[in-house]
């Protein structure tokens, strides 16, 4: 029941409530003035009433009084009798109109004051204006309880006039009389009806500074909230539950609540969009991000490989570099070694065929060394053409391990000459050597070549050694450049991954942010970013889902 009250309570309007208010302020001031004016009446009658009580207690305790003298024998009882109802029938009050009477249980008017010619009749079939016979409910209120209060309309003789009376009667058992005393309460009820319109026009004067006060104050209410309460507390209901949509409903009071929440749905609306615009941004921007951290991360790890497989073939090319200058080196002795002998042959021609043995010898042992010589140019060679590529597909980095590379490869190719023309002369030592013990006459002669030959061969050896020494320290230049490159490139690895890191950071919170924010609807932007969340629950690290 008060949940319904309340219920129909919420669904009225402002107005609605003002007049209910005010009408239950006006019936309520009506209902305590009639009220407090029935109550005065009340009192007023309750005091008419003991006031004739008194009276009638009066003449009972007179006819009490001389009843008593009888009986002591002061007088007889029939005098006792009349003496007490002539002393009741003196008693007047108000100006005379107030008086005692009395009649018998059989309704015989006993005395009466105003009607003294019908003292000794009958008055049980007298009734009033209206037909009541007041004298017999007398009789029997007072057989009930010794005592009573009648109310009847009393007819005026001589105007006609009906008005109101109240009588109240008593009966004195010991002499069979009933005393009765009665009076009018017209003034009463004029009285009444006085204080009842006065007391409505006092209510109706407050009523109305009531009503004034009351409509001034919801007027100013209404102006201050702009409309009606339930339509704030619509607004701030759809504000709390995150819905900021624009209702349509405009034209409210400037400075007023409703137009304050307006503006507040409003601003709040922008704000929100703003940010949801940027999340948006933001978690496009987090995805694009990681697809380009994971491209960078891969092609980082293929030069990374790329990398140690070319540190790896240097290690092996230096390590064929640094034999290939010792084999130089040990050549370039043996040349010099061979231009000495060549040198003394000429001196020690008798030693010719031993000289000659022991060129044959060394020759084969150059020869031997030419060929290595010439197996490690060829294989220098490879290495460099391989170094090359690699550097090719190193790009800008290894453009300057190119240069060496192309170095290399040039000195590789010169001693491959080299080797190739030694190795024609030490086979034309040979033949001479074979032939040596048939042409010793001619072994000046020969010498003379040989020596020639031999500072020939000693200077390209040099050249060779020179060549082998300066590759050895260009290849330990590009070792030291390879290593600084994979250093390079592992600390771009651990950038790559820590900058992988904070686009996946970033991307998180970006989603986290665009589900926050998506709990507030606002016009033509939440179904982006809900778009934008669903498509990023679905991206994997650095990765785009597919479509």
């Amino acid at each position: 029941m008060l949940s319904g009250i309340r219920g129909w309570f919420g669904r009225t309007t402002l107005n609605t409530r003002v007049w209910l208010v005010m009408t239950m302020v006006v019936v309520g001031l009506v209902t305590l003035s009639v009220v407090s004016v029935v109550q005065g009446r009340t009192t007023q009658m309750r005091t008419l009433a003991d006031s004739l009580q008194n009276q009638v207690q009066s003449a009972t305790a007179i006819a009490d009084d001389f009843r008593q003298r009888a009986v002591k024998g002061e007088m007889t009882d029939a005098e006792a009798r009349k003496q007490a109802l002539h002393a009741i029938g003196a008693m007047r009050w108000d100006d005379g109109t107030g008086y005692v009477f009395a009649f018998d249980s059989d309704v015989k008017l006993l005395m009466h004051p105003l009607r003294a010619e019908q003292v000794g009749s009958s008055i049980r079939d007298d009734a009033d204006a209206k037909g009541f016979h007041h004298y017999v409910a007398m009789l029997d209120a007072d057989a009930k309880e010794g005592h009573g209060l009648t109310r009847y309309t009393q007819l005026i003789p001589k105007t006609n006039e009906q008005r109101d009376k109240i009588s109240y009667s008593e009966w004195y058992k010991p002499w069979d009389m009933h005393f009765i005393s009665g009076a009018y309460f017209v003034d009463i009820d004029a009285e009444f009806r006085t204080d009842l319109i006065a007391s409505l026009e006092r209510s109706g004067v407050i009523a109305l500074l009531v009503m004034l006060v009351v409509w001034f104050s919801m007027q100013s209410i209404r102006d201050t909230i702009g409309g009606e309460p339930a339509h704030a507390v619509t607004i701030a209901g759809r504000i709390a539950d995150g819905d900021l949509r624009d209702d349509g409903r405009k034209g409210f009071e400037q400075g007023s609540l409703l137009e304050s929440l307006d503006r507040m749905r409003g601003r709040l609306a922008t704000i929100v969009a703003e940010v949801q615009q940027g999340a948006h941004v933001v978690s496009t921007t987090a995805l694009q991000l990681s697809r380009g951290n994971d491209d960078l991360s891969r092609r980082t790890q293929e030069q990374a490989s790329s990398l140690e497989e070319t540190a790896a073939s240097m290690e092996e090319m230096t390590a064929t570099v640094k034999q290939n200058a010792e084999n130089a080196g040990q050549a370039d002795r043996l040349s010099r070694g061979a231009q000495v002998q060549a040198e003394r042959g000429g001196d020690v021609a008798a030693q010719a065929m031993v000289a000659m043995t022991d060129i044959g010898d060394s020759s084969r042992r150059i020869g031997d060394i030419v060929s290595l010589i010439d197996e490690i140019a060829f294989q220098t060679n490879l290495l460099a053409l391989n170094a090359a590529v690699e550097a090719a597909r190193a790009g800008e980095q290894g453009r300057g391990f190119a240069v060496v590379a192309a170095e290399v490869r040039r000195l590789a190719q010169s001693s491959a000459a080299a080797s190739r023309d030694i190795k024609r002369l030490i086979a034309e030592s040979g033949e001479r050597v074979e032939v040596g013990s048939a042409l010793v006459k001619q072994s000046a002669e020969a010498l003379t070549g040989i020596v020639a030959s031999v500072k020939k061969v000693t200077d390209i050896v040099a050249e060779i050694a020179a060549a082998s020494q300066e590759q050895s320290a260009g290849v330990d230049q590009v070792n030291i450049a390879i290593a600084q490159i994979d250093q390079v490139t592992q600390e771009n690895a651990a950038l790559v991954e820590e900058a992988a890191a904070a686009a996946k950071s970033m991307q998180d919170q970006a989603v986290v942010l665009s589900e926050q924010i998506a709990f507030f609807v606002v016009d033509d932007v939440s179904h982006e970013v809900k778009r934008v969340i669903d498509h990023a629950h679905d991206m994997s690290f650095g990765e785009l889902a597919e479509a």
